[in-house]
C-alpha cells in the first residue's frame, strides 16, 4: 500500500521557511493541514495561506489539526516556494487588510 506524499513535499522549502518553522514550532503535520485545507490570498506581492475554519469539511472543524492551524499564515512565492511562516490570532482579517498591490520596480521609477 503507497503511503500518500505529504503536501509539503510538493512545494519546495527556502532555508529562512525552514529556521522559521523549526524556530516557531511548525509541526510537519500542521503544515500539511494548512497547505491541504488553507485558504489562497494575494497581498503584498505574495501569497498567503491561512486556515479559515469556516471553510473546513465539518468533520475537520472540532479537531486538534484545526485548533493548531488557527492563526498560522504561510507565505508563497510565485514559483510555489515556501518562504516564511509566522502565527497572528486575527490573521484573516490581518491578510485582508494587507495592501492589494504592490507597486513594480517600472511602476516605482515612473511615479
Amino acid at each position: 500500500m503507497c503511503r500518500p506524499v505529504p503536501m509539503s513535499r510538493v512545494f519546495s522549502l527556502t532555508d529562512h521557511f525552514l529556521e522559521r518553522s523549526a524556530l516557531r514550532q511548525l509541526r510537519d503535520d500542521v503544515l500539511d493541514f494548512i497547505l491541504e485545507f488553507g485558504v489562497r490570498a494575494r497581498a503584498s506581492g505574495m501569497t498567503h495561506v491561512t486556515v479559515l475554519e469556516r471553510d473546513l469539511p465539518v468533520t475537520w472543524r472540532d479537531s486538534a489539526l484545526a485548533r493548531q492551524a488557527r492563526g498560522w499564515i504561510l507565505l508563497l512565492s510565485d514559483e510555489e516556494r515556501l518562504v516564511t511562516c509566522y502565527r497572528r490570532g486575527d490573521a484573516n482579517r490581518f491578510i485582508r487588510r494587507k495592501p492589494k498591490r504592490r507597486l513594480s520596480r517600472m511602476q516605482l521609477q515612473l511615479a
